[in-house]
C-alpha cells in the first residue's frame, strides 16, 4: 500500500487539480469533490461509484497530476485493467486526448508513437505492434498501460498472451513494481478479481523493487469480495461518494430516471430474434439511439441479421468482442458518434455494459446478474438528457441449451424478479445499485504463493507446453485464442518459412471452441501455429489451441465477416489486413524476439559489425545507466551493481564457434576477431537450438574461471547472464531430439565444447574453457564431480527464494540486463 501524502509536501509551481483537469479535458469542467480527493490524498485500494460517475477520469487524471506534484512517492507505471477489448480501445482514445490537450502527445490517436519526453501510452492487446517496446525501453519513465484482464493479468503471471516468451520476465518485472494498478468494471471480471487481490497481497509479503498498489471501481463492490488468502482487507482505504458529491452536474446524472418495462418475447429460440427486432422498431425513435444487450454474441448476431430483413433501410449497428482491430474500431465509431436524423439502433453484448459513455432514450438487456443490469442501464438517459425519463425493456432469455449462459441461471432468475417487482416505476441509478438482489457468490480457483513460484519458471514441458494461467484470469466458457488471415494462394496454402508473427491490427478473439472444432474438421488443415520449441510453422491440432494461442488461417477459409465479427459458417474469403512481406523489417524498430528456443534476432544489428568486447562493456554501462534512473528502494546496491556485472559479461558465451560462425554469416567482410552482432541475419545455428546464454553461464561457473572470484553476488551474477533473454531461467533441459544426438546436447550445448581465451575493455582476461553440462543435468548435485552448491535448478531456486530479493525483485534484476541489451542493440540499429 502506498500510503496518501499529505497536501504541503506538493512539488512547487505545480498546476492546481481543478485547472489541470480543464486543460486535459479541454474545455471548463469542475471536477468532482471525490476526485479531486483523490489527486490529494492518493489513489484508495476501492473506489466505490456509481457508473456514469467519471471512474475513469478519477483513475488517470488524480495519478497524472500526482506524479508532477508528488513525483517521489507516485508509481511510474498506471496499469489499467479492463474486462473487454473494446473498453480498452475506448479508454486508449480518451487518455490519449487528455495527454494531447496537456502537451504530453504529439497526437490524440493511442497507436501513433509518443514523443521521447512524453508520457508512454500503451494498449496491451497482444500481436506485434511498433511501440510495443516503447514501455519497456524506458522504466523511468511515467507510462500508462491500458488492457484486458487477459492480456495484463497472464503478463502478471509471466505467461503473455500472444507476448513472445523472452519478454515474459520483462513484463512481470515492471508490471509488479513502481506501479498503480487499476481495475475497472470488478463485477465482469471473474477470477481476475481473487486473482488481483491475491498478487496485491503476494507483493506486499513477499517485497518488491519499488512500492506497487492497487484500486479496484465497482458501483458494487464489497470489501469483503477482496478478501483472499494472502490479502489482508482490514486495513483497506474506501472513497465513495459524500453529500458534496451529490449536488450540481453530478446529481443530474444521479437522479436520470428511466421507466423499467418487460417486453413479451417468445421463448421459443427461433422466433425470438424477430420477435425483438420487431420490438425494437416498434419502440425506436428517430434522432435517438436505442440500445439492445443480448447476453451472447450468438443471440446479438441473429438480432441484427432480422433488423436488416424486417427494415432493410434502418441505421443498425452490431458491436461485440469478436472483430478485429479495424472493423471493431468503426463499428465503435458509429456506436459512439451523434444518432442521424433517422437514430440508430445498436446491437451488442457485455462490451457496452461498461465503460462505454454513450445514452439511448430506449435500452432493452436480457436478464443477466443484478450487477450487469445496473450497468447496462447507465446507458440509458446516462446524463438525465431525457427529462421526460427513457424507457428500460427487459425479457427473459430464450428457452434452449443452457439458456442463461454465459452467466448462473439463478443470479438471472434473481434479477427477473426484481425487475418484474419494478414492473412501471421510473428508477433512478442510485435505486438499483441499492436494491438488495441476491447473486451467488462465485467459487474460482485461488492463485497461491507456490503457484506463483512455480510460474516463475519459464521453460515449456517435453512436449512444448507451457502452464495454463487461464482459470486465474477468465471463466472458463469465456477464455479464447486470436487468429489472423493470411493470403497463400500462391504458396499451396501454407506460410512461409520466414512468415512474420501476426500484427495487433490482425487478430482476431475467436472461442477455443469454435477453434478446436475447426482444427478437426477433415481436410481442414487451414490453421497454423508456429513451434514453441523448433521455430517453424506448422498445422494446429486441438493441443496448440489454448488460452492465448495466436494462429493465423488460410484467407480462403472465410470464418469472418466484416460487419458480424468471427463467424465460423461464413464461408466466403476473408480480405487480410495487409500483411507485412516474409523477412520484412519495420523501419527504425528492432525485430521482435522471437518466441522459439533457438531464435536471436536481436544478434543482428543494421549495417554494421559489432565486436564481443565492445559490446560487453557497452552493455553493462547501459544497465547502470538505466538502473540511475529509477527509484529502487526494494534493491540494495550490491544487487544493483551485480546486475551491472552480468551486463559485463551476459554475452559471453557468444564466442562459442558454432554462434561465430552464424555471425559470420550475416554479411560482406566480417572483420576479425570475436562478435556480437552482424548486418543481418546468418540464418540458423548449425545447433538448431543453442542458447549462448547459457554457455556464458557455464563459462562463469567453470572452475578454471577467476573473473568472478571474490564477488559478493557470484550467484546472482551467473543467473542474471543466464536468464537475461528470457530462456535459461529456473530449469534447463534438452528439447526436441537434442539427447538422443551424439554426444548428446543441451540447448545446442554439449559436454566438452571448447570456448577460445579473448581480452575484455576492462583488461580481464577470459581463458580458454572445456565446458561441463554436469551441473545442469537431473541429479546434478549428487553427481561426481558436480558444483558443491547444488545443480542449478537448486541453486536458481535458492535466488527466488532468497528474503532479499523473491521472484518480484529477481524479475526486475533480470529486467534490467535484458533492457539495456534491447537498449544498446537499438543504438546500434539506429547508428548503422
Amino acid at each position: 500500500m502506498i500510503p496518501p501524502m499529505p497536501d504541503e509536501r506538493r512539488t512547487e509551481q505545480t498546476e492546481d487539480f481543478g485547472a489541470f483537469v480543464c486543460r486535459a479535458v479541454g474545455k471548463p469542467l469542475t471536477p468532482y469533490p471525490y476526485q479531486a480527493r483523490l489527486a490529494r490524498e492518493g489513489l484508495p485500494e476501492l473506489l466505490r461509484v456509481p457508473t456514469g460517475a467519471g471512474k475513469t477520469l478519477a483513475a488517470v487524471l488524480p495519478w497524472l497530476w500526482r506524479g508532477k506534484a508528488f513525483p517521489d512517492d507516485t508509481p511510474r507505471r498506471l496499469v489499467y485493467v479492463l474486462p473487454l477489448r473494446t473498453l480498452v480501445e475506448q479508454t486508449a482514445r480518451e487518455v490519449a486526448r487528455w495527454l494531447f490537450n496537456q502537451g504530453e502527445r504529439a497526437s490524440e490517436d493511442p497507436r501513433q508513437a509518443c514523443r521521447d519526453d512524453s508520457v508512454v501510452l500503451q494498449m496491451l492487446m497482444g500481436g506485434t505492434d511498433r511501440e510495443d517496446d516503447a514501455w519497456q525501453l524506458a522504466p523511468g519513465k511515467p507510462a500508462i498501460l491500458i488492457g484486458t484482464q487477459d492480456m495484463v493479468l497472464s503478463r502478471a503471471l509471466m505467461r503473455g498472451y500472444a507476448e513472445s516468451r523472452p519478454k515474459w520476465p520483462i513484463s512481470y518485472a515492471l508490471l509488479h513494481s513502481d506501479t498503480q494498478w487499476v481495475f475497472d468494471e470488478t463485477q465482469l471480471l471473474g477470477p481476475a478479481l481473487p486473482t488481483s487481490a491475491q498478487l496485491q497481497g503476494l507483493r506486499d509479503r513477499l517485497g518488491t523493487a519499488a512500492p506497487t498498489a492497487t484500486m479496484w471501481m465497482s458501483a458494487t463492490l464489497a470489501e469483503e469480495g477482496l478478501s483472499t488468502a494472502d490479502h489482508d482487507v482490514t486495513a483497506l482505504r474506501t472513497v465513495e461518494l459524500t453529500a458534496e458529491d451529490r449536488e450540481g452536474e453530478l446529481a443530474k446524472r444521479l437522479d436520470a430516471l428511466r421507466t423499467v418495462e418487460r417486453l413479451d418475447l417468445p421463448a421459443d429460440s427461433k422466433n425470438y430474434p424477430v420477435a425483438l427486432a420487431r420490438a425494437l422498431l416498434a419502440r425506436h425513435r428517430p434522432g435517438t439511439r436505442t440500445i439492445a444487450v443480448l447476453n451472447t454474441v450468438e443471440r446479438a448476431t441473429a438480432v441484427r441479421e432480422a433488423l436488416r430483413k424486417e427494415a432493410p433501410e434502418t441505421d443498425v449497428v452490431l458491436i461485440h468482442s469478436r472483430f478485429r482491430l479495424l472493423e471493431r474500431g468503426k463499428a465503435m465509431d458509429l456506436v459512439t458518434a451523434d444518432p442521424p436524423s433517422g437514430g440508430r439502433i445498436v446491437i451488442s453484448t457485455q462490451v457496452l455494459e461498461a465503460g462505454v459513455d454513450i445514452t439511448s432514450l430506449t435500452l432493452f438487456t436480457e436478464a443477466a446478474p443484478w450487477s450487469s443490469i445496473v450497468q447496462r442501464a447507465g446507458r440509458c438517459n446516462r446524463g438525465g438528457e431525457y427529462e421526460d425519463g427513457a424507457a428500460l425493456l427487459w425479457s427473459l432469455p430464450p428457452d434452449g441449451r443452457s439458456p442463461a449462459a454465459p452467466y448462473a441461471q439463478e443470479d438471472v432468475d434473481a434479477a427477473a424478479v426484481a425487475l418484474g417487482e419494478l414492473e412501471g416505476v421510473a428508477v433512478t441509478s442510485t435505486v438499483l445499485q441499492r436494491r438488495p438482489v441476491k447473486q451467488i457468490h462465485e467459487l474460482h480457483a485461488v492463485l497461491r504463493r507456490r503457484d506463483l513460484l512455480q510460474l516463475f519458471d519459464t521453460m515449456p514441458d517435453l512436449t512444448g507446453a507451457d502452464i495454463d494461467v487461464s482459470p486465474w484470469i477468465r471463466d472458463g466458457d469465456d477464455t479464447g485464442v486470436f487468429v489472423a488471415w493470411r493470403d497463400w494462394a500462391g504458396s499451396e496454402g501454407r506460410p512461409a518459412e520466414d512468415e512474420p508473427r501476426a500484427r495487433r491490427d490482425e487478430l482476431c478473439p475467436a472461442p477455443i471452441a469454435d477453434v478446436r472444432k475447426l482444427v478437426t474438421l477433415p481436410g481442414g488443415r487451414r490453421l497454423w501455429v508456429r513451434d514453441r520449441v523448433g521455430g517453424q510453422w506448422r498445422w494446429a491440432s486441438r493441443a496448440d489451441v489454448v488460452p492465448g494461442a495466436v494462429l493465423l488461417a488460410d484467407a480462403r477459409a472465410g470464418w469472418y465477416d466484416s460487419e458480424l465479427g468471427w463467424s465460423p459458417a461464413v464461408t466466403t474469403p476473408v480480405e487480410p489486413v495487409t500483411p507485412v512481406e516474409p523477412g520484412e523489417d519495420r523501419e527504425g524498430t528492432p525485430p521482435a524476439d522471437g518466441d522459439a528456443l533457438g531464435d536471436d534476432p536481436l544478434s543482428e544489428s543494421r549495417d554494421t559489425w559489432v565486436g564481443l568486447a565492445r559490446h560487453l562493456t557497452d552493455v553493462e554501462e547501459e544497465v547502470a545507466a538505466v538502473a540511475k534512473g529509477l527509484r529502487l528502494p526494494g534493491l540494495a546496491a550490491e544487487v544493483v551493481e551485480a546486475a551491472a556485472l552480468a551486463g559485463r559479461y551476459h554475452d559471453l558465451g557468444k564466442c562459442h564457434e558454432v554462434f561465430q560462425a552464424t555471425l559470420r554469416r550475416g554479411g560482406q567482410n566480417p572483420p576479425d576477431g570475436l562478435l556480437a552482432k552482424s548486418p543481418g541475419s546468418g540464418g540458423r545455428h548449425s545447433r538448431r537450438h543453442l542458447r549462448h546464454e547459457l554457455v556464458s553461464a557455464l563459462m562463469l561457473t567453470s572452475p578454471e574461471c577467476r573473473l568472478l572470484e571474490d564477488r559478493p553476488e557470484r550467484e546472482l551474477i551467473v543467473y542474471l547472464v543466464a536468464a537475461h533473454h528470457g530462456r535459461v531461467r529456473i530449469s534447463v533441459r534438452s528439447v526436441a531430439d537434442e539427447a538422443l544426438q551424439r554426444p548428446p546436447l543441451l540447448l545446442g550445448v554439449a559436454d566438452g565444447d571448447h570456448t577460445p581465451a579473448f581480452e575484455l575493455t576492462t583488461g580481464e582476461h577470459v581463458n580458454a574453457f572445456t565446458l561441463s553440462t554436469s551441473s545442469l543435468r537431473i541429479g546434478a548435485a549428487d553427481a561426481p564431480g558436480s558444483a558443491a552448491d547444488g545443480s542449478w535448478t537448486e541453486r536458481a531456486v535458492a535466488l527466488r527464494d532468497r528474503p532479499d530479493l523473491g521472484p518480484f525483485r529477481l524479475a526486475y534484476l533480470e529486467a534490467l540486463v535484458r533492457i539495456a541489451d534491447m537498449r544498446v542493440s537499438r543504438r546500434y540499429r539506429e547508428e548503422g
